[in-house]
C-alpha cells in the first residue's frame, strides 16, 4: 500500500513538473525543489480533482439551442439528463421537451419534470445556489452548465472548469495565504457534512472572519466561497462564507460565541 501511494504521489509530481501552465503555488513553493505547483493544483490542471466528475460551461452569449447541441456533443455516448430551475425555465423553450432527454427541477418536487439527474446534466440556466445543490446528488458522471456568466466564476474557478463555448467566465483571483489557511482550517468534520447550519460551526467562521477583518485582512466573498468549494464545503456552505464577508464589510457587527483559541486565529493570519 505505501508503495502504491508513492507512485501516486511520484506519477502527480511529474506531471506537475511537465505542466506548461505551472504557476507559483502559494502552499507548496520550497515543498518539491524541482515544481513551483502543488500537489492539489496539478492534479486539477489534468482534470477534475475527485477523479470522476467532468465539468464543462457554456457562456452565456451562445444561443439556447446551440448550447444545448454543444452540451449534447460533449456528452458523448454517456446518458443525459437535464435539470432546470424551474418548470418555466422548462416551457420558455418547449423544443425541450421533444429532444426525449428526461427531464427535472431544481427544489420543486410538484414540478411535472421529475427526472433524477443521472449521467452527463446539461444544467440549464442554474444559478451559483442551484448548481451546488446540483453537485451533491448521486448518480451525476458530469455536469455542464448552460449560461454561464460572471455569478458561476467560484465554481469555474474551484473546479477549472472546462470552457466549451461563448466568452471565457474570468476566474476569481486567487486569495491571500492568510485566507487559504482560514477556510481549510474551518473545514473540519462537522463543516463538511452539514455546511454552517450548526450555530456552533458558523461562530467559528464569523469568528475567524471577524479576526483576519480587523487584522487588516481583505475578505472578498468570491474568493471564500472558492476555497470553500474547492475544501468541498456542501451545497450553500460556501455562499453563506460569502454572506458573512459581505455583512462584515459593510459594518454589520454579528454575534459569536468564541470557538477558536487566540493562538490559531494568530496562525492563520500570520500566513
Amino acid at each position: 500500500m505505501l508503495h502504491r501511494v508513492l507512485t501516486l504521489a511520484q506519477s502527480w509530481r511529474t506531471a506537475a513538473e511537465k505542466d506548461p501552465i505551472a504557476t507559483d503555488c502559494r502552499r507548496c513553493v520550497g515543498l518539491y525543489p524541482n515544481t513551483t505547483k502543488c500537489w492539489e493544483e496539478s492534479k486539477a490542471s489534468l482534470g477534475d480533482y475527485d477523479g470522476a466528475m467532468r465539468r464543462a460551461y457554456i457562456e452565456s452569449h451562445c444561443s439556447l439551442e446551440e448550447s444545448f447541441r454543444i452540451g449534447q456533443r460533449w456528452a458523448g455516448e454517456n446518458s443525459v439528463s437535464l435539470v432546470a430551475p424551474s418548470t418555466r425555465a422548462v416551457e420558455a423553450s418547449p423544443w425541450l421537451e421533444r429532444t426525449n432527454v428526461p427531464i427535472g427541477t431544481i427544489g420543486n418536487r410538484r414540478s411535472r419534470f421529475d427526472a433524477r439527474p443521472h449521467g452527463i446534466v446539461i444544467a440549464w440556466c442554474l444559478g451559483l445556489e442551484e448548481l451546488l445543490d446540483l453537485e451533491e446528488y448521486s448518480g451525476i458522471d458530469g455536469v455542464v452548465l448552460v449560461r454561464a456568466y460572471s455569478g458561476h466564476a467560484p465554481w469555474v474557478t474551484a473546479f477549472r472548469v472546462e470552457h466549451l463555448g461563448g466568452q471565457l467566465v474570468p476566474p476569481v483571483d486567487e486569495p491571500s495565504a492568510a485566507i487559504v489557511a482560514t477556510v481549510e482550517g474551518l473545514s473540519d468534520t462537522a463543516v463538511l457534512n452539514q455546511g454552517l447550519t450548526d450555530p456552533r460551526e458558523r461562530s467559528a467562521a464569523v469568528q475567524a472572519l471577524t479576526y483576519l477583518y480587523k487584522n487588516g485582512h481583505q475578505l472578498d466573498p468570491d474568493q471564500l466561497a472558492t476555497e470553500a468549494i474547492r475544501n468541498k464545503w456542501p451545497r450553500q456552505a460556501p455562499l453563506e462564507l460569502a454572506k458573512i464577508a459581505r455583512d462584515l464589510k459593510s459594518g454589520r457587527q454579528i454575534r459569536f460565541t468564541q470557538r477558536l483559541r487566540p493562538s490559531i486565529l494568530a496562525e492563520w493570519s500570520n500566513k
